[in-house]
């Protein structure tokens, strides 16, 4: 273990809470299950996401949001980051509320996106892989974009400050997305297709755009967007994404942050990256940095660049 903390901008700790509260669980998901992980990989931050794949309705998507809500709230030591000032709260972990895939939307998706932010949400993407009433993911049609109740959907996360999450999108709804000049936007876990030629991460092009945009590319530890040989699997191929991103931003590393997106609390069994099996193990993917960043580029990688775009983001909001 590495004394530095790390902000996570993607875990599917929502479907999580909602799948042991199915089968019956009584206890809090996140104080016995998570926060002992947590603790000891030192995830000071985490967005902790709602995950919906396409088939639930608005009900899921509602149960799901108010679990989640409730088990933040009955942890006394996880606060709930809603604005800038949150930061300062005494914690051992601050988590964003976030949603991925809003496939439960049908209609009325002015009045669902107020809602969900009511609830606490401050981050959420339109789409899974799927094609919805919203938009379109990596699976979906590549013609097929943001569809007019996306549009709708997207002014008013707008003019609720809230930031969209484009890492499932397909290219046409990525550019229908980046075309609002006012959004804010992350890539919360993509990373880059020049080393990885997978739908799910990023053209330079794309890269490029998200750069101009001042925001965030959150590194992705599922082997299959790290290298296609499984041989290379690895914590070091993963940290040369994050190399690489610093090359083609003229050696900045402002917009590079981590979204690891680990999977070892899903009953399925899948493939993890060699080294990062789970969050107690951040800290070798941390050594491996320290080959490449200097300290102060390590800690903005890990939590200062992602703390410091949300603190300005809503910082912003509140000045307006």
């Amino acid at each position: 273990m590495y004394d530095l903390k790390s902000f996570d901008l993607h875990a599917d700790i929502g479907y999580d809470i909602m799948q042991k509260k199915n089968k019956g669980y009584k206890e809090n998901i996140l104080k016995t299950y998570h926060l002992p992980k947590f603790e000891q990989g030192e995830i000071a931050y985490i967005c902790m996401a709602s995950f919906f794949d396409g088939h639930e309705d608005w009900t899921d998507m509602q149960d799901m949001i108010q679990s989640t809500k409730k088990a933040i709230q009955e942890c006394e030591d996880v606060c709930l980051l809603l604005q800038a000032e949150d930061f300062f709260v005494p914690a051992k972990v601050h988590a964003i509320m976030s949603v991925e895939g809003m496939c439960g939307i049908k209609e009325h998706p002015r009045e669902k996106i107020r809602w969900m932010y009511e609830q606490g949400v401050r981050l959420a993407s339109f789409c899974w892989n799927d094609e919805n009433a919203l938009a379109t993911g990596v699976k979906g049609d590549t013609q097929r974009g943001l569809t007019a109740m996306g549009k709708e959907a997207l002014d008013e996360m707008v003019k609720l400050n809230m930031v969209i999450d484009v890492s499932h999108a397909n290219e046409k709804t990525f550019w229908d997305i980046l075309s609002h000049p006012k959004a804010n936007i992350i890539a919360s876990h993509s990373n880059v297709r020049e080393l990885c030629d997978h739908p799910r991460n990023l053209k330079n092009e794309q890269i490029e755009a998200l750069l101009k945009r001042g925001t965030l590319i959150g590194m992705n530890t599922a082997p299959q967007f790290v290298h296609s040989n499984k041989e290379k699997q690895d914590v070091a191929h993963l940290v040369q994404h994050m190399v690489w991103l610093k090359e083609f931003h003229h050696n900045k590393v402002d917009s590079i942050a981590f979204g690891f997106d680990y999977m070892d609390f899903y009953d399925e069994q899948y493939d993890y990256l060699k080294g990062a099996k789970d969050c107690t193990q951040t800290g070798n993917i941390l050594q491996e940095m320290r080959k490449y960043f200097s300290e102060e580029e390590i800690a903005a990688i890990a939590y200062r660049n992602a703390c410091d775009y949300f603190k300005k983001i809503w910082q912003a909001h509140n000045a307006i």
